[in-house]
């Protein structure tokens, strides 16, 4: 039972990740063409300067891993103090 409940774990862990990628993707996109926008109707130096920096995007995505794996620990201990209750009653 502990194993079905790691690797369930991981699968949803897997899906939260890529969920996670999939919206940082539209959101590169959407900050793409609004960079495309601004060169249009500013000066090209303004839109250079709004370009996302490399480092900016890496951070981006450590947070999400971070907020996904925060999540999976918020959920472990959810489900570790529910075991833990469940012990007690039958302790009584």
């Amino acid at each position: 039972a502990e194993e079905e409940e790691k690797k369930k774990r991981q699968e949803e862990e897997e899906k939260r990740r890529r969920e996670e990628e999939e919206k940082q993707k539209m959101l590169t996109e959407k900050g793409t063409s609004d960079n495309m926008m601004i060169e249009s109707s500013e000066d090209k130096g303004k839109a250079v300067a709004s370009e996302h920096d490399p480092l900016v995007l890496i951070l981006q995505e450590q947070l999400a891993t971070q907020k996904a794996e925060q999540e999976l620990l918020k959920e472990e201990v959810k489900n570790l103090t529910e075991s833990q209750h469940h012990v007690i009653k039958t302790q009584e």
